[in-house]
C-alpha cells in the first residue's frame, strides 16, 4: 500500500508541507537509539537478510497484506574502497524489486567521497525534521515490513575534514518525484554544501542547497503536476547539558509552488523546529520534538487537491519513548504525532529482540486518525501491522 501523502503527513502533520516529503509506510521505521555496545556486535556483521510480512487499511477499505525480503551486505574493495549495497523484494497485488542503496567510498588525506545510491538526510530527505532535529530518536513511521530504510537516489558527494570544520557537500542526478498524475521525469539536478562548526558541549551546522520536491505541486487549472527546484538555506545547533541534548533547526525555503485556483505560484517559508532527547538512564531515553512552518505571505486563497486550503501558519509535536530491558536484548517504543490543530493524530508501538548476535524479531503496530473536513479525512482509522525477522551473517 503506497501512500506517500499519508507519510507526508506524519511527517509534517500538515498539507502544505507534503510537497518536500516522500516516503512509503511499507518500508519505513523507528530510529531507534541502540546502546553503543550493541551497535558495535551489529556492525561486525557484514550481511543481513530481513524478511517482513505486514497489513494496512481504512477499516474494511483498501486492505492489503505484503510481505518484504531484504539483502544487505558490505564489501572491501583494497584500494578501490568499501562498498555497501541493499536490496528490498516486496510480494504483493503488484510484487516489486528494488535496489535501495549501493555505494562506493573511499578517503584520501582529508578527503572523502562516496558515489551511487544512497539517502542524504539534510538534502534530498530534507524537512521532517527541518534539517536533521534529532533525527537519531524522532524517526517516525510504521515498521509494517522489514528493512526500515527508504530508497536512496543517486547522489556524489565529498567531504573535506578541517582542523576545526567540516565540509560535505553533494550533487544529485536523475531527483525522483511522487506525481498524483502522469508527468515527465525531471531532469534536474540537486546540489547541496554544509558546513559543522564544533561549539562547547555540542555544534553548529550551516546549509545551502538547490533541491528538487520529493511531492509533485498539481496545477488545478491545468490539472498537471510540477517539481520545480527551489533553494534552501538553514542553521541548526545543538548542545548537551548533561543527560539533556537540545538541539534548534531554522530553515529558509525559496521558490516552493502552490496552488490557486488561476494556477502556481512561487512562495518562500521559514521552517523551524526544536528538539531534545533525554537520557532518562543507560535504558530509557525520551524525546520531542515540535516543528512549525510558516509562509512568508497569504494574499490569496491556496489550495490541495480536492479542494482543501492550505494554511499559512503550520505545527505538529511528536513524543516518543524508548526503552531496553532483558540485558539490552528486547527494546519497546512508543511514539506519537499530533497536528497542534489536532486535525491529525499517530499513534505507534514497536518492540525488537534480540535473540543473539545473528537474530532479531520485531514487532509493530500503528494507528492513525484524521479530522472531519480535514485534508487526511479519508485516512481516519488507517491501522497497520507488521511482523520482522532479521539475520546476520
Amino acid at each position: 500500500m503506497r501512500i506517500a501523502p499519508i507519510l507526508a503527513a506524519l511527517a509534517f502533520a500538515t498539507p502544505a508541507l507534503s510537497q518536500d516529503f516522500d516516503l512509503d509506510f511499507d518500508s519505513f521505521e523507528f530510529d531507534d537509539t541502540e546502546f553503543v555496545a550493541e551497535e558495535t556486535r551489529l556492525n561486525n556483521l557484514k550481511v543481513s537478510a530481513s524478511v517482513g510480512l505486514s497489513y494496512s487499511g481504512v477499516g474494511d477499505l483498501d486492505e492489503s497484506w505484503a510481505a518484504q525480503v531484504n539483502l544487505a551486505n558490505q564489501h572491501q574493495l583494497g584500494s578501490l574502497g568499501y562498498l555497501e549495497w541493499a536490496t528490498a523484494a516486496v510480494i504483493k497485488t503488484e510484487s516489486t524489486f528494488d535496489i535501495l542503496r549501493i555505494h562506493l567510498q573511499n578517503s584520501a588525506g582529508d578527503f572523502s567521497w562516496k558515489l551511487g545510491k544512497y539517502s542524504i538526510g539534510w538534502g534530498e530527505i530534507e524537512g521532517a525534521p527541518v534539517l536533521d532535529v534529532l533525527n537519531s530518536g524522532l524517526s517516525f513511521g510504521g515498521s509494517g515490513l522489514a528493512g526500515g530504510e527508504p530508497a536512496g537516489q543517486w547522489f556524489l558527494g565529498l567531504d573535506y575534514f578541517g582542523s576545526a570544520t567540516t565540509l560535505s557537500s553533494f550533487i544529485g542526478v536523475m531527483p525522483e518525484v511522487a506525481h498524483v498524475v502522469d508527468t515527465a521525469p525531471s531532469a534536474d539536478t540537486e546540489v547541496g554544501v554544509k558546513a559543522d562548526i564544533p561549539v562547547e558541549s555540542g555544534a553548529v551546522s550551516l546549509y545551502a542547497a538547490q533541491l528538487v520536491p520529493q511531492s509533485g505541486v498539481v496545477d488545478l487549472d491545468s490539472g498537471k503536476s510540477n517539481a520545480k527546484p527551489y533553494a534552501l538555506a538553514g542553521i541548526s545547533a545543538n548542545r548537551s547539558f548533561g543527560n539533556l541534548l537540545i538541539e534548534v533547526d531554522i530553515a529558509g525555503k525559496f521558490g516552493l509552488q502552490r496552488s490557486t485556483i488561476a494556477g502556481l505560484s512561487e512562495h518562500n517559508r521559514v521552517d523551524a523546529a526544536l528538539g531534545v532527547e533525554y537520557a532518562a538512564s543507560n535504558t530509557m531515553q525520551v524525546s520531542a520534538s515540535v516543528t512549525g512552518q510558516q509562509w512568508v505571505e497569504q494574499t490569496e486563497v491556496y489550495l490541495l487537491p480536492g479542494g482543501y486550503e492550505s494554511p499559512q501558519t503550520s505545527a505538529n509535536y511528536m513524543f516518543g519513548i524508548s526503552k531496553y530491558v532483558l540485558d539490552g536484548k528486547l527494546n519497546f517504543s512508543v511514539n506519537i504525532l499530533e497536528s497542534l490543530d489536532s486535525s491529525l493524530n499517530a499513534k505507534a508501538l514497536s518492540a525488537s529482540y534480540f535473540y543473539s548476535n545473528r537474530l532479531e524479531f520485531g514487532a509493530s503496530a500503528m494507528w492513525l486518525s484524521a479530522e472531519s473536513g480535514a485534508p487526511f479525512e479519508s485516512l481516519d482509522g488507517f491501522t497497520q501491522y507488521g511482523l520482522t525477522s532479521t539475520f546476520r551473517f
